[in-house]
């Protein structure tokens, strides 16, 4: 599903038709006001999300030079709605500006939604931001802290264990490769999964290309 989202104004301009088939909801049985509506289908815990979301990208690109704002890409997972069934769904929602001001700072976001509920746990949601073309600067954050960081959710070192489990290499194989024990590969295993609140490796490795972490 997609839709358009008007920061400045906080509204939800346009939607995709497919919306029934995400949410059980027709367009009519929305109503006038989509984002009220929107809003209404979020998890009681994340019904502030919108209104984090939009905040935390203003905050983020406040201090960030113009030249980062030449190309920015956000994600969101973990993301709590009901459907009408009353059935609760994880989703995954990635954004790129359409529109932006003079400071370089969206004004429009274009926002894609997925339904990951089979790759989540827990009651947590996520927003990663990556700014900048070449030179890249990463920050992430994580609901249940509360708190921005500006870094990568994965360590450099993990990433390499990944991308070692995405090529089918076992536990002791990536020990060997890396020159580390099987046990700080499989701590390493356990930190990524707990980080990125995904049940199970195959999760795990399906988030991280999602997103564009790997």
């Amino acid at each position: 599903m997609t839709l358009i989202f008007d920061i400045k104004n906080f509204k939800i301009v346009n939607i995709s038709k497919n919306i029934t088939t995400f949410t059980g909801y027709n367009r009519k049985e929305l109503g006038e006001n989509i984002t009220l509506s929107f809003v209404s289908l979020l998890a009681p815990e994340h019904a502030s999300l919108l209104n984090v979301f939009a905040t935390w990208i203003q905050k983020v690109l406040k201090n960030i030079p113009k030249n980062y704002g030449v190309e920015h890409f956000f994600n969101c997972w973990g993301v709590k709605f009901y459907n009408k069934s009353k059935e609760t769904m994880k989703w995954h929602i990635s954004a790129l500006p359409l529109e932006l001001d003079a400071e370089g700072k969206p004004l429009l976001l274009f926002l894609s939604l997925q339904d990951i509920t089979h790759l989540m746990k827990g009651d947590d949601y996520w927003i990663r931001g990556v700014l900048g073309k070449e030179e890249k600067r990463i920050f992430f954050y994580h609901s249940g802290e509360n708190k921005t960081v500006e870094q990568e959710i994965l360590s450099e070192r993990e990433k390499e264990v990944l991308k070692y489990i995405i090529k089918g290499l076992n536990t002791k194989q990536i020990a060997g490769v890396l020159d580390i024990s099987p046990n700080t590969v499989d701590n390493h295993r356990r930190n990524m999964l707990a980080r990125t609140g995904t049940r199970d490796t195959t999760a795990l490795i399906h988030l991280c290309k999602l997103t564009g972490i790997i």
